[in-house]
């Protein structure tokens, strides 16, 4: 099979003549079209810009009080009683009186008592069975007493309760 090479005098290109698709290129402007990737897109569609949501106070987070709280007295906070750098946030001054009631000093009880005590200020937890709202500094502090817990200890504890409850 003979190959003819033709070239092309209108843009200069030089074709094999068995090369069908690469003249159909040629010939539709295929190639003219095409550019690199790292070419830069002359006209690029307009950005949208993102319309400003004004923020407006949410009234569903009511102020907690001193009964979903546990806390009768406030105590301003003493931040050298704490780990360096750190912050109480919000109902820093009931969160600060919790930790001393508990008297807690590890810098991870302090977090998940914070966290916890925060989160059940505004949210509290209602026992069904028993008819009655904890407050928020009694479960952080439940929490943290399990937290001091070993894991072995309470699967031992789970055992135990599940072989008493078979029999």
């Amino acid at each position: 099979m003979e190959q003819v090479i033709v070239e092309n005098r209108s843009n200069g290109v030089i074709h094999h003549g068995n090369d069908a698709v690469n003249q159909m290129d040629h010939q539709s402007g295929l190639q003219e079209r095409l550019k690199r990737k790292t070419e830069v897109e002359e006209e690029l569609p307009a950005k949208k810009m993102k319309e400003g949501i004004e923020e407006k106070p949410c009234s569903s987070k009511t102020v907690p009080t001193a009964e979903t709280m546990g806390i009768t007295t406030p105590v301003d906070p003493d931040y050298s009683r704490l780990p360096k750098g750190f912050l109480l946030g919000n109902l820093a001054r009931e969160k600060f009186a919790g930790i001393l009631m508990a008297d807690l000093h590890d810098r991870y009880e302090i977090q998940i008592y914070c966290r916890l005590f925060e989160h059940f200020s505004y949210y509290p937890v209602y026992k069904i069975d028993e008819d009655v709202w904890v407050s928020a500094h009694d479960h952080a502090v439940a929490e943290i007493i399990k937290f001091r817990i070993p894991p072995s200890v309470l699967m031992q504890r789970a055992r135990a309760a599940r072989l008493s409850a078979e029999h």
